[in-house]
């Protein structure tokens, strides 16, 4: 009897390697996917609460700083005005980022074009803040607040 020589790879072994190695890497490059879809959408919504914080901060500073101040809404944009003495500065640009506003209200108040007057010494404000931007959207219902010297 004569040995067979098995030096080489049959065609069946090599298409039974590329099956696997194929199987292999659809499921990492679905995982991959998948983690940078979620990674994408959670840097979102982290953004997103972020610049929410920082409006809350720089509302919760004008209404503890300020004997009255008036806020609004122009162009995707909150806008901020406070009263110097008996001068009212002019508005400026609350966050450079343009969010939706839309739901957003303060006092009870829709925000809009029109301005809204708040005076924290005789008042707290409710906020209700709305943020949406790109189909990802935030809401957090805070009150600013102030000692009150309205009272006797």
């Amino acid at each position: 009897m004569r040995k067979l020589d098995n030096k080489g790879i049959t065609l069946i072994e090599v298409l039974a390697v590329l099956i696997l190695i194929s199987i292999i890497a659809v499921a990492a490059w679905t995982a991959l996917s998948i983690g940078m879809k979620y990674t994408t959408v959670e840097t979102s919504k982290t953004e997103i609460q972020q610049d929410a914080n920082i409006i809350i901060s720089k509302l919760s500073s004008a209404h503890r700083q300020s004997d009255k101040y008036a806020i609004k809404i122009e162009s995707e944009q909150l806008m901020i005005s406070t009263l110097n003495g008996t001068e009212w500065k002019d508005f400026e640009k609350v966050l450079d980022k343009p969010y939706s506003f839309v739901g957003t209200t303060i006092g009870g108040n829709n925000l809009s074009a029109t301005a809204i007057e708040i005076e924290p010494k005789k008042e707290h404000a409710n906020l209700d803040l709305k943020l949406n931007k790109n189909g990802q959207s935030i809401d957090i219902q805070t009150t600013l607040t102030r000692i009150r010297t309205d009272r006797p």
